[in-house]
């Protein structure tokens, strides 16, 4: 027979699907963002999910708050539930980020020279993390090491993308007259960067908590090995 307390953490880890379900399609938004940042509908419905997200967000945390003060869990069951209530942050923090692509996209002119240039890495740079962050997510619910491991090293992949877009900026203007939208450009295109690059980061959080759980080892250097 299920316990009031075994019905708790199954709330803890659905309402951890529904979050990762909708972060995932959020990133989906973003990359149709990409194509046309005129859609004002595409961002309603990206507005709409961030205050979704950061909603399950609270509840989440206020569930794994409960579940410990309520039902003292084992020692077992206390580590799954502060990596969920760890993988809940991570997974807030990657909507943050994508909001603020979002509204860079906002600024950029994308049939101007500098975005046609550079929009097929950033599209490569989003379909990574996206792909990131999905099997991140798998790879903890399903307690997946190997894959774990690949995350985290794929994260290298997602630096120097962004390293080559910021490198590669001021030399597209080399001989060129700037033009004020040139700058906004220029500055939207860098940030959307960065944020991608941090939403690396926070998959490569995920994966590494994954293997925290799975082996109780830290594993923030495995990339090196």
């Amino acid at each position: 027979m299920t316990t009031i307390r075994e019905k708790y953490l199954e709330k803890i880890k659905e309402d951890f699907e529904v979050l990762s379900t909708i972060v995932l399609q959020q990133m989906g938004l973003v990359i149709s963002a990409t194509h046309d940042n005129k859609d004002s509908e595409l961002y309603t419905k990206i507005e709409q999910n961030e205050v979704i997200i950061d909603g399950l967000e609270v509840k989440i945390r206020d569930e794994v708050i409960n579940s410990i003060v309520l039902y003292s869990p084992r020692a077992s069951d206390c580590r799954k539930i502060m990596s969920y209530h760890d993988m809940t942050a991570y997974l807030e923090r990657i909507g943050d980020l994508l909001l603020n692509i979002a509204d860079f996209l906002r600024e950029v002119e994308l049939q101007g020279s500098l975005y046609a240039s550079f929009q097929p890495i950033l599209l490569l740079q989003l379909e990574t993390v996206k792909k990131m962050t999905q099997n991140a997510i798998f790879a903890f619910t399903c307690e997946d090491e190997n894959l774990a491991k690949e995350i985290i090293r794929t994260d290298d992949l997602v630096d120097n993308n962004h390293k080559e877009i910021t490198h590669g900026i001021p030399l597209h203007f080399v001989g060129k007259t700037i033009k004020d939208q040139d700058m906004l450009d220029a500055l939207s295109l860098s940030g959307m960067s960065y944020n991608i690059e941090r939403i690396g980061d926070n998959a490569t959080n995920i994966a590494e908590a994954a293997i925290y759980l799975m082996e109780g080892k830290n594993a923030k250097h495995i990339h090196n090995n």
